[in-house]
């Protein structure tokens, strides 16, 4: 009998000869959720998941359990501890969407800095004179902060400075690069024009961003989060863009995902959103489903996964 992999329709199609090639049965199921999971795919050997929470009470419910491959860089939706417990890996897909993330950090530095979707929008109603009069500014000069130098933060160094920016790093620990110019936190918010988050959302991280790093900001400058939501104390943003103590941000993720409709911060109008699709290019999932493939047939063959992100003895 085959093994079965569950996964989602999109991440099927990018990979689904390779799956059959490799003589798995795919389930697949259009949601994540835990009651989905538990009434039509209980008895997986393995799984390519995505944002939605892992519950740990499911662990005992999916005996055949032995990998939980995420189709991302983010693992916060999984105890791993747990998991590991249970004999089960979890993996994740490092760089997968590198590329993707960094091009949109770059689109919404330049969104904000020529009011485009704003200028849009209002030409769209009828008034054209919104775009002459408003001045946008240059990034060209301009200084970015960047918050954590994994993949991401390292593919947006580059085109960062490709644009003529100057590049300040913040990171626990300092690597090499050409790329932008290591300093500390406190020089970091205090110096630079856009701040962009790239950090994982572990205990150490959350509120990354609060009330004193927006103190710390220019009354110009702009905050993008592109990472996770919890990296962003929510009632410190709201209050920052309120009282203008920052010009605006671009936020891709969000304590609650998908951000609910009564949300302040979709009152605020100088904030540009999307819903979490920042590394979503074919190119990107491409790679990602293929590297969650690639730990899911070490695992059933019984090695170690080359992305683990917890040890099962």
């Amino acid at each position: 009998m085959n093994k079965k992999l569950l996964l989602t329709p999109v991440i099927d199609n990018l990979i689904h000869q390779r799956i059959i090639d490799n003589g798995l049965d795919p389930v697949i199921l259009k949601s994540e959720d835990e009651k989905s999971i538990l009434d039509k795919a209980s008895d997986v050997d393995a799984a390519i998941l995505m944002e939605l929470p892992f519950p740990n009470s499911m662990f005992d419910q999916m005996p055949n359990l032995k990998i939980i491959a995420r189709q991302g860089v983010g693992y916060d939706n999984v105890d791993t501890q747990v998991a590991a417990k249970h004999n089960v890996w979890v993996t994740n897909t490092p760089g997968g969407n590198a590329v993707s993330v960094a091009e949109n950090v770059i689109t919404d530095m330049l969104l904000l800095s020529k009011h485009s979707y704003t200028i849009s929008n209002k030409m769209r109603e009828g008034d054209s004179d919104y775009g002459q009069t408003i001045m946008s500014t240059q990034i060209t000069d301009k200084t970015l902060g960047i918050v954590g130098f994994g993949h991401i933060g390292q593919e947006v160094a580059k085109r960062a400075q490709a644009l003529g920016m100057n590049v300040l790093i913040y990171n626990r620990t300092p690597k090499d690069t050409n790329y932008g110019k290591f300093v500390s936190k406190e020089e970091l918010f205090k110096n630079s024009d856009y701040v962009t988050l790239h950090l994982p959302a572990v205990s150490g991280t959350i509120n990354t961003v609060s009330t004193d790093e927006f103190k710390m900001m220019k009354k110009s400058a702009y905050l993008l989060n592109l990472g996770r939501g919890p990296l962003v104390d929510q009632d410190a943003f709201v209050d920052a863009i309120k009282n203008k103590e920052i010009a605006g941000a671009a936020l891709d993720v969000y304590d609650k995902e998908p951000l609910p409709m009564d949300s302040p911060i979709r009152k605020l109008d100088n904030v540009f959103l999307t819903p979490h699709c920042a590394g979503h290019s074919i190119e990107g999932w491409t790679k990602m489903a293929n590297q969650a493939l690639d730990n899911v047939l070490a695992v059933l063959n019984g090695d170690k996964p080359a992305d683990a992100v917890n040890e099962v003895k």
